[in-house]
C-alpha cells in the first residue's frame, strides 16, 4: 500500500554550488504553483510557477545551480541561477527576516524546452495554519520529509530522501514567535528547503476524520541542536572544558502561511509597476525575450500537479503575522 505518489517527487530540485569543475548539493528546493485563473475543470487551472526554498540558503550568495531530472531519456539538466542583479537581490523574501522562506520565478515554458521532468504542488494542496482543524490536522499526525540531506541526490538522477516523522508542536504561539511549527523526525544538513507533506491516513480515533489526501505543510528550516556541557575535573571548581552538541530530533518547518504572503506581496509589487507603466509608448515597455534561465517573470502554467485540485480557500493570512 503506497501512501506517497511518487510523482510528488518530480516536484523537488537539488540546490548547488560549484567549486571548479565539481557540484556540491547543498540544499533542498521545490516547484509550487499559486493560482492565477480558476475552473471548474482543475486540468484547466492556471498558475504561476515558484521555486521555494529557505532565505539561509540564497542569503549572501550570488550564483546557485538547479538540477533536475530530464523526461523520457533520462540523467539530469542543470542551470545556473543567478540570484543578483548589480545589489538588488532577484529572490523574494517575507518582510519578516525571522521567516526562513526565499522564492524565485520560474519558467514552465523553460522547462518545457530543455526537457525537465517537473511538476508542481498546486496552491489548493497547501494547508494553512487557520485550516489545520478544519482539515484535521493535529499533533502526533505522520509526516513525510522530502529532500537530499548530506549530499545524497544521486549520481545520475536526482534521488531524493524520504523520512517519516510526526506533528510535535504546531500552537499558534509557537508559530508566532518562531515563525515556524515543530516536527520529531532527524533532519540533516542538505535537507533545507525541502517540503513536508501530511502522511494520508485510512484510520482515526472516534470522534476525528482521517485526512485521507496528501497536504504541503511547509519547508523544512532546520533542527534544533541539544547542547550539553562537558566539565573538566582538572580544576576545581570542576570547569566547562567543551560543548557537546547533538541533533535533538526536532526541527522547525515554516507553514505556507508565509508563503502565501510573499506571493501575494509579489503581485502587489507588480500590480504597482503595470500603474507605473499605464499612458507610456509601448516601443518603451517590449515584450521581454525568452530566458536563457528556469529563472523568469512566471507566466502562467497548467502543467499538471500531483493529485486533485480542491476549489481554493478564501484569503486570510492573519492567523500568521
Amino acid at each position: 500500500m503506497a501512501l506517497l505518489n511518487k510523482l510528488h517527487l518530480n516536484a523537488l530540485v537539488s540546490i548547488e554550488t560549484k567549486q571548479g569543475s565539481k557540484f556540491n548539493p547543498i540544499a533542498t528546493g521545490y516547484l509550487v504553483g499559486f493560482l492565477h485563473k480558476w475552473n471548474i475543470d482543475p486540468k484547466k487551472r492556471t498558475y504561476r510557477v515558484f521555486l521555494v526554498t529557505n532565505r539561509h540558503v540564497f542569503q549572501d550568495v550570488n550564483k546557485l545551480w538547479l538540477r533536475f531530472n530530464k523526461r523520457d531519456s533520462g540523467g539530469i539538466a542543470r542551470f545556473d541561477i543567478d540570484l543578483k542583479s548589480g545589489e538588488e537581490s532577484k529572490w523574494l523574501a517575507h518582510n519578516n527576516s525571522k521567516v526562513d522562506l526565499a522564492m524565485i520565478p520560474i519558467s514552465p515554458a523553460f522547462l518545457d524546452e530543455n526537457n525537465v521532468e517537473w511538476l508542481m504542488y498546486n496552491e489548493e494542496m497547501f494547508a494553512f495554519q487557520r485550516s489545520f482543524e478544519k482539515v484535521g490536522i493535529s499533533l502526533g499526525d505522520g509526516i513525510f520529509v522530502l529532500g537530499f540531506p548530506m549530499g545524497l541526490s544521486g549520481l545520475k538522477r536526482n534521488y531524493a530522501i524520504v523520512r517519516s516523522g510526526s506533528i510535535a508542536r504546531i500552537d499558534k504561539e509557537v508559530i508566532r514567535d518562531k515563525k515556524a511549527f515543530l516536527i520529531d523526525t532527524l533532519i540533516f544538513p542538505g535537507n533545507s528547503g525541502g517540503p513536508v507533506l501530511l502522511k494520508p491516513e485510512l484510520a482515526s480515533l472516534s470522534g476525528t476524520s482521517a485526512v485521507s489526501s496528501v497536504h504541503v505543510l511547509g519547508t523544512v528550516s532546520g533542527y534544533i541542536p541539544y547542547k550539553e556541557p562537558l566539565f573538566s575535573h582538572q580544576s576545581q571548581p570542576p570547569s566547562i572544558g567543551a560543548i557537546s552538541i547533538e541533533n535533538s530530533g526536532l526541527a522547525y518547518v515554516v507553514p505556507m502561511d508565509y508563503a502565501r504572503q510573499i506571493y501575494k506581496e509579489f503581485l502587489r509589487k507588480n500590480k504597482k509597476l503595470e500603474k507605473l507603466q499605464e499612458g507610456q509608448e509601448k516601443s518603451i515597455s517590449p515584450s521581454p525575450s525568452p530566458s536563457a534561465s528556469p529563472s523568469a517573470s512566471p507566466s502562467p502554467s497548467s502543467s499538471p500537479s500531483p493529485s486533485p485540485s480542491p476549489s481554493p480557500e478564501p484569503d486570510d493570512d492573519k492567523s500568521s503575522d
